[in-house]
């Protein structure tokens, strides 16, 4: 909201260009930001059914800034990680408020391990420890 007053403002003292930038920015904050923005979704209960060696689960939530920077390093699909967003699935809130809530987002399950607010080293380290046990 406050990018887009902005935006007013600065019509408002004829800087066209900035006007649009900002409003242009303010619109693609709230887009990502909102707990509505689509993003990988599988159901928890399908994902610990699929679950495999090595296998990752990633909770995780849009708008959460710790989420969107895994989801960022893992742009491309990958067979070993399975997204959960947990504004679209009850199981899913329930293991995150299991682990610490909102503040262990991305929470991370592999194997038996889990890793609260986890970044992509701490991810694929989780998956080559597990891969490692499984020899």
């Amino acid at each position: 909201m406050g990018g887009l007053l902005l935006a007013v403002v600065l019509v408002l003292a004829e800087q066209w260009i900035a006007a649009v930038a900002i409003a242009l920015f303010s619109v693609f904050m709230a887009y990502w930001t909102s707990p509505l923005r689509a993003g990988e979704h599988t159901p928890l209960a399908t994902a610990l059914e699929r679950r495999g060696p090595g296998t990752a689960i990633v909770l995780w939530a849009p708008g959460n800034p710790l989420s969107s920077r895994l989801q960022v390093a893992f742009r491309s699909p990958r067979e070993d990680l399975v997204w959960v967003n947990v504004h679209r699935d009850a199981a899913a809130q329930e293991l995150l408020t299991e682990h610490g809530g909102a503040d262990s987002l991305p929470l991370v399950l592999v194997g038996g391990s889990v890793q609260r607010r986890a970044t992509a080293g701490e991810l694929l380290d989780l998956q080559d420890a597990e891969l490692r046990r499984g020899e």
